[in-house]
């Protein structure tokens, strides 16, 4: 019962091959033990305006940030971020940074084992040394640094990084994916999408309904890109909760399965795995001409585009949906909402230390302080719902019973969403490009009770009534938005068991990316593949080549190690 209160949480590894010989390249503010020298290594603690480098690999935006969430960094803070680019280069960029022996101001690691790495060649700042720089921090991430300190300092006992996306308290209100094009789901007879046949049988109805949008442009069931692709096809990754199973990271080449309470390791290359049936699913929508021939090549930013301008019909995950079902399209009954499928759901647990997304600062930052500042800014709860909610005092304030509200500027917001908003851009573009809340939205301030995310919230006196599209859906649902019916319909999902995901070792990184060069070359031909002959002989081989790697070894390593992380995760619950 303990395992069920606890945490589950993603974690990846990425063995830096270069890692030996950048390890007595330590940062010259660092002591003989790693450590900086608190009070010391940095000395810019002034109200000044500071430039600090950040290297977010979860991030897609480059450059200075610019727009309202960059204004409230710099009022907060005195502090200007100015963003690498990371994109499908990302890894390569922190490996050449670690030879190189110095990082950013600021990183935002996308798995355990980059941080685990860098802690051992002695790059990252610990947040003991600036306690009383990094207050909120301390009050409330307090979980999640002691799991650092406890796992990832290398002994030292100490925390060099922090979780993203800390999730303290249940999702029951808000939307999740997949999301389809409701309107054109009606129009030819929203029919029950109990499988991924039902839902290829479905989107071709819908596409010969609409084949072009507003602009003549052809339009496709789904785009999909690969510059997210690690050690599979990472569409696999955000397709596989919707059938009942989890894919933990984009380097691990297993799916967890959680039935009754217990968990099974399967290999993402099993039979019946959601990875192969999606697989399936992308090689039969390519015959119907369903995917978007540029899958193959475009990139993040170019599906999303396509989704905004209309062009798509289905996608996994909210990416351009909303801004393409803007507040008007919903009142003419046009624009995207959920679609339950068929399969049980599996859903996260909660995550008191956060996902494996972490943020740190670096060893060898010049203003060290400053980016303490802002870390310290980052976790606090109005900083938090100040990224999610937008600039605290114009679209959301705190009401006369001490909550948190929207304000009618949020909703004039909703109404108008190409107007300029501040810096010159408008309000979705002024967004942060961190892609790391330091709070899942469900996530509870208990100062006053009330939760990050404006979902969670009571509803504002300023709200207007629900759109069009919304009221359709909630009367075909009986629940008003997906994580609501999915809370009602709890026998139609399972959450996954209490666990820690293994770091992988540096022989099951080297393992995973040798295999994973068959797996992702050879699942895109299959989706690509002419005819179910061509198919089913990629198939086979691509299960016969990781199968002479040894995808099996790496399947048990996983099974063992996931039994071990699990017991780990019940010291972290709250």
């Amino acid at each position: 019962m303990m395992r069920r209160k606890v945490l589950a949480f993603l974690l990846a590894g990425v063995m830096l091959t270069t890692l030996a010989a950048c390890s007595g390249n330590a940062p010259n503010n660092a002591n003989s033990s790693g450590s900086p020298n608190a009070g010391t290594a940095s000395t810019n603690s002034s109200k000044d305006n500071v430039e600090l480098t950040v290297l977010s690999l979860p991030g897609n935006e480059s450059g200075v940030a610019t727009g309202w969430w960059a204004e409230e960094v710099k009022k907060a803070t005195g502090v200007t971020l100015n963003f690498l680019p990371t994109g499908d280069q990302g890894e390569q960029k922190l490996q050449a940074m670690m030879a190189s022996g110095s990082l950013p101001d600021i990183v935002v690691f996308k798995d355990y084992k980059q941080v685990q790495n860098a802690v051992d060649a002695n790059m990252l700042a610990a947040y003991d040394d600036y306690k009383e720089l990094v207050p909120n921090l301390y009050a409330n991430a307090a979980t999640s640094l002691k799991y650092y300190a406890d796992n990832l300092s290398g002994g030292k006992g100490k925390s060099y990084g922090v979780g993203t996306k800390i999730k303290t308290d249940p999702e029951t209100k808000g939307d999740s994916g997949p999301f389809i094009r409701y309107d054109l789901y009606k129009k030819v007879g929203a029919p029950p999408v109990n499988t991924l046949d039902d839902l290829l049988a479905v989107l071709k109805k819908m596409q010969d309904a609409e084949p072009t949008n507003a602009d003549g442009q052809k339009v496709y069931g789904l785009s999909i890109w690969k510059d997210w692709d690690q050690s599979y096809m990472t569409m696999g990754m955000f397709a596989a909760p919707y059938m009942g199973s989890k894919i933990p990271d984009e380097k691990s080449l297993v799916e967890i399965h959680n039935v009754g309470g217990e968990s099974k390791v399967e290999s993402i290359l099993s039979d019946d795995s959601a990875y192969m049936n999606f697989l399936h699913f992308l090689y039969q929508a390519n015959q119907m001409g369903l995917l978007d021939p540029d899958s193959i090549t475009q990139r993040f930013d170019d599906a999303v585009a396509k989704t905004t301008a209309g062009r798509v019909l289905f996608a996994l995950d909210g990416w351009g949906t909303s801004d393409f079902s803007t507040v008007e399209r919903q009142n003419q009954g046009i624009g995207f909402m959920p679609l339950p499928l068929g399969y049980t759901r599996t859903r996260t647990a909660l995550q008191p230390v956060g996902v494996p997304w972490t943020m740190s600062v670096s060893a060898s930052s010049k203003n060290i302080e400053k980016a303490m500042e802002f870390v310290n800014w980052n976790y606090s709860f109005d900083a938090a719902r100040t990224t999610e909610n937008g600039p605290k005092g114009v679209t959301w304030d705190t009401d006369a019973n001490g909550k948190p509200a929207l304000t009618q500027k949020y909703f004039d917001i909703q109404q108008h969403p190409d107007d300029v908003f501040a810096d010159g851009k408008t309000y979705a573009k002024g967004a942060s490009p961190l892609n790391a809340l330091a709070f899942w939205g469900s996530s509870i301030n208990p100062e006053d009770g009330a939760a990050v995310g404006n979902v969670f919230w009571d509803k504002s006196p300023y709200a207007p009534a629900d759109t069009k599209l919304r009221l359709e859906w909630q009367a075909d649902y009986g629940a008003y938005d997906m994580n609501s019916y999915l809370t009602k319909n709890a026998d139609k999902t399972q959450t996954e068991t209490v666990a820690t995901y293994p770091t992988l070792s540096d022989d099951m990184v080297v393992l995973s990316s040798r295999i994973g060069d068959v797996v992702k070359t050879n699942s895109w031909k299959m989706v690509l593949a002419k005819n179910d002959a061509e198919y089913n002989e990629l198939k086979d081989k691509m299960i016969s080549d990781a199968d002479k790697i040894g995808i099996n070894d790496f399947v048990k390593w996983y099974t063992d190690e996931y039994k071990k992380a699990e017991d780990l995760a019940a010291e972290y619950s709250e």
